[in-house]
């Protein structure tokens, strides 16, 4: 079988994170880059060595050597050329989150459907080894259940302004927590309500960018998360603290780094240990699992199901806003 080819739908930052790892694949070569700015197309080229670029997604879609698209373009832009993909016969990998509401995610995932072709979701923690050892430590019952499990962070938040624009981006509470959500979903089940409490203090932005979101599972389990990009500037210009753990009945886990967990109960303190790995290995393994998917026709492990849960945690979040309510799922 000849090596499948990739096109990519969007050369900018998110890309980046994935192209290396196809050019690296024995059984895979990128085709074809597409972007609406012919700098951004004419880069990637430079950098990646493909011999092909386009600012018009249907040439794309339309050559015969692309046989799947990764589509990294802002978020309110996914659906559209999920549909277009689709209708084309590509196969697609569409990154986190999958659209910026759930009816658009169910209208992807109907065009793939339809189309016979595979979707994959860009939840990348499902190939971490820390996240992975950490749901294992939960599900032991090391520490009972049912689990709260807290994560906090504050800061600039992401690079780019269109990351904080309601329409498209809609901010960390969708961009960011989103892997939060799948994450929660694959660890404790379906969400059976929300509630939350946001606000927007960066200027000139309209997403809601601060704030507390609590998601109660069907399994008793919560996520309690406390989130800012709302420092000044954007990226890392100012970070604020950040912390994860998760507390049970019999004990904590505490998420210290360095190849390990701590896990305390009233016995002591146990370290469990885990093969240490950087964010270039999971988006190796998950490149690595979409080519599979693609050469063998076989679905997934994190596909439209997976987006569509998690986007449909965010919603609700966004939809509350800042006036506090509980909403059943």
């Amino acid at each position: 079988m000849s090596k499948t080819g990739i096109g990519f739908i969007g050369c900018g930052g998110i890309h980046n994170a994935h192209a290396p790892h196809v050019v690296e694949h024995e059984d895979a070569f990128i085709a074809c880059a597409m972007d609406v700015s012919e700098d951004a197309a004419k880069a990637h080229c430079e950098k990646y060595g493909t011999e092909n670029w386009t600012m018009d997604v249907d040439e794309l879609l339309g050559r015969d050597d692309v046989d799947a698209v990764f589509i990294c373009t802002p978020t309110g832009f996914h659906a559209g050329y999920a549909a277009k993909a689709a209708a084309a016969g590509k196969h697609m990998f569409c990154e986190k989150p999958m659209a910026m509401t759930v009816a658009d995610c169910e209208s992807m995932a109907a065009a793939a459907d339809e189309a016979g072709v595979i979707i994959q979701l860009g939840f990348v923690r499902h190939y971490c080894n820390e996240w992975m050892k950490m749901r294992e430590v939960i599900q032991s019952g090391m520490i009972g259940n049912p689990v709260v499990w807290r994560s906090v962070s504050g800061g600039s938040g992401a690079p780019t302004p269109w990351f904080f624009d309601a329409k498209i981006g809609g901010g960390p509470f969708i961009d960011g927590a989103v892997h939060n959500y799948d994450w929660a979903r694959f660890t404790f089940g379906e969400a059976v309500s929300v509630s939350a409490d946001l606000r927007t203090m960066k200027a000139d932005t309209t997403a809601w960018d601060t704030g507390t979101a609590v998601i109660n599972f069907e399994s008793s389990d919560q996520l309690i998360m406390c989130w800012s990009w709302g420092l000044p500037g954007f990226g890392s210009t100012v970070r604020a603290d950040a912390a994860h753990d998760v507390l049970g009945p019999l004990g904590c886990i505490m998420l210290p780094g360095d190849g390990k967990l701590l896990v305390r109960t009233e016995t002591g303190e146990e370290e469990v240990t885990f093969e240490p790995d950087t964010g270039a290995d999971w988006f190796r393994r998950q490149m690595a699992h979409f080519v599979e998917c693609v050469r063998e026709g076989k679905q997934p492990m994190v596909g439209a199901a997976e987006g569509i849960g998690a986007t449909r945690i965010a919603e609700a979040i966004l939809n509350i806003g800042d006036k506090p309510a509980v909403v059943t799922l």
